[in-house]
């Protein structure tokens, strides 16, 4: 995700948090820093999920060794 990408993002969420929270007023900077934390922490979940992903250009075999085939 490109820097545009992500502020976009967080901006959609902190207009989000902004309207549950029943749009008060002076609460912009908060609302945004708490938007960059939920974008931050998705971003480091959906990093992680890519990296323990199976490399598709490996074979059955190199995947199941790196598994492990359940046999000792």
């Amino acid at each position: 995700m490109d820097d545009k990408e992500r502020d976009e993002r967080t901006a959609a969420l902190a207009h989000q948090i902004w309207e549950a929270e029943g749009r008060p007023d002076g609460q912009q900077l908060r609302h945004w820093h708490m938007a960059q934390r939920l974008v931050q922490a998705d971003m480091t979940v959906m990093k992680r999920v890519r990296d323990s992903e199976p490399d598709p250009a490996a074979s059955p075999a190199d995947v199941t060794a790196e598994a492990g085939d359940g046999h000792a």
